[in-house]
This record gives C-alpha cells, sequence and structure tokens, in this order.
C-alpha cells in the first residue's frame, strides 16, 4: 500500500523554516541553498492543497494551517530521529563487551588499561558501567564485573587481578598548615593524631586497622566520613585531613604530588579486587579476550 507521506527532505525543510521562519536561515542550516529550500516547501503545500506560509516581502509568516501542521509533525519528526539514532548506537551481540566495574576504581585504574585493550581490540566495541550495587547485576546485561572481593555472581567464574594495599595520604598543604618548618621526609606514622582523620563510611574499621597494624594506638576516630572513595580523595586533595587510601587510587595523586604519603610504607588488607563473570559466558569471545588480555597485562606490571 502506498503511503500518503512526503519527502523528508520537505520536511526537515519545512520543519526548519518554521523555527527560523526564514527560508535562508533554514538553508544555511541544513547546507542547501535557499532556493532548493523555497522549492522543497513549494512541493510540500502542492502536496497538501494548503498553504503553509504566507510570504510578505522580506518576512515569512506561518499560516494557521501551517502553525497545526507544524505541532503534528515536529513529534513525528523527534521520534524517527530517535529510532534511527537507537539503530546507529544499536549493540552487535558477538562484538560488543559490556563491564561493570566500581566508579572510583574504573576512573583511577582501569581506564588507562581500558584504552590499551581496545587499542589492542579494535574489532569490540566496550560499554562500561557502574557497578553501584551488586545486588543488582543483571547477569544477561553484563558480561564481566570487576570489584572487590565477595562474591557478587552465583555460579560465577572470578579471577583475582590484585591484592589491596592501603597508604596514608594527605595534601602537601596541609602538612604545612601544621607545620611548616618540617621537612617531608620528618614526618612519622604516630604524627597522623594530631591530624583530622577522615573516613569512607563502608569501611570505618580503616583508621583502627591501620593503625594496628603501625603499632599505634588512638582513643577516638572521630573525623568526616563519606560514601565513595572519590570523594574521599578529593577531600583529602583539598585539605580536609588524612585519608586511608587504596593505593591503585592514589598513584596519580602522587605522581603530581597532589597528594603525599609521609606516613609510612603502604599495608597490605585482606582484600582483593577481582574479575567474575557468569559461568555461561565463559566461552565468549569478547570475555576470553578481556580476561586473557588483563591478567596478561597485571602479569607484567
Amino acid at each position: 500500500m502506498r503511503r500518503y507521506i512526503p519527502s523528508s527532505t520537505a520536511l526537515k525543510c519545512f520543519e526548519a523554516s518554521v523555527r527560523h521562519l526564514s527560508f535562508t536561515r533554514a538553508a544555511q542550516e541544513l547546507h542547501l541553498t535557499q532556493s532548493a529550500v523555497s522549492r522543497q516547501i513549494r512541493n510540500l503545500e502542492e502536496f497538501l492543497s494548503r498553504d503553509l506560509f504566507i510570504r510578505l516581502n522580506k518576512r515569512l509568516v506561518l499560516t494557521s494551517t501551517g502553525a497545526a501542521y507544524y505541532k503534528e509533525v515536529v513529534p513525528l519528526l523527534d521520534g524517527m530521529e530517535i529510532a534511527s539514532l537507537k539503530m546507529l548506537h544499536r549493540e552487535d551481540e558477538k562484538t560488543t563487551l559490556t563491564i561493570s566495574a566500581l566508579p572510583t576504581f574504573s576512573s583511577y585504574w582501569l581506564m588507562p588499561r581500558l584504552a590499551l585493550f581496545q587499542q589492542a581490540h579494535p574489532e569490540f566495541q566496550i560499554k562500561l558501567r557502574s557497578l553501584d550495587d551488586a545486588a543488582k547485576i543483571d547477569a544477561d546485561s553484563i558480561d564481566i564485573i570487576l570489584h572487590y572481593g565477595g562474591d557478587h555472581w552465583p555460579r560465577a567464574v572470578s579471577h583475582r587481578l590484585i591484592s589491596e594495599k592501603v597508604i596514608a595520604v594527605c595534601s602537601p598543604r596541609l602538612l604545612r598548615q601544621f607545620d611548616d618548618t618540617k621537612a617531608l621526609a620528618d614526618w612519622q606514622c604516630h604524627d597522623v593524631i594530631q591530624f583530622p582523620l577522615l573516613h569512607l563510611s563502608s569501611r570505618m574499621n580503616a583508621w583502627p586497622d591501620w593503625l594496628v597494624a603501625k603499632g599505634l594506638e588512638s582513643g577516638s576516630f572521630a573525623g568526616t566520613s563519606f560514601a565513595h572513595f572519590h570523594m574521599l580523595l578529593e577531600a583529602a586533595k583539598n585539605n580536609m585531613g588524612i585519608a586511608i587510601m587504596p593505593t591503585i587510587l592514589t598513584e596519580q595523586a602522587l605522581e603530581t604530588k597532589e597528594l603525599v604519603a609521609p606516613f609510612g610504607e603502604e599495608v597490605r588488607t585482606p582484600n582483593e579486587y577481582l574479575l567474575s563473570y557468569p559461568a555461561d559466558k565463559a566461552d565468549l569471545e569478547q570475555v576470553v579476550a578481556f580476561r586473557d588480555w588483563l591478567l596478561a597485562n597485571i602479569g607484567s606490571e
């Protein structure tokens, strides 16, 4: 059955002309000539047997019929655009690799490695999602999760990525505020009790464990707490106190001297970061490629 629909070019010219009330500006937007836009509008008016515009010298006025048509056409054009964009972004299950990872871990540890993997395997389209709630993991839509310990997936295959080490960090300016005569190398582990202590709300044992590992005691662990590591990291950078952070999240800030670690060496925790995937996806080409590449890459670091 033949559909009674004008050309998409005519509709695009009509929509742009209404917005600008100018064939000239519509032509500039659509990269057409003014005469081409005018001709498309004329063809559309002939198709509808209605005048859509009134030409008054150099002014363009929309008729009531044109206004009514515009109101009907714009949602349809928007719908066509959305449908087309969805199709352009449509994933191929054979080439898409969907990874879910902890937000701060993704930003500070995974991202540089992910860029290298993409260079090595341009045939895969990567989708990176935030792993905010392990209880909401959908094994049907996610291929791999990179997570902090725990059994996040029933019947999952898991591989150890790295053991966790933590370190006490702060901004160099905070040290100067407390004692600007003291060199960085002169600070000691026991000096931390002079400073405000910053906490991650989900790891309230971080400071007690660190102090025990250093052979220190403290009567109080009061201090500001934060919901996410990236908040804790930024708080430390902004002189709010000393934070216990996984070393993998502080590498860049320590390298750029935004943070310093003058209170002793890193401390190993019993925790680790894992790469996991559903057992029924163990043979997927993209899962195998990413797993093997990442584990080999970590081993060479």
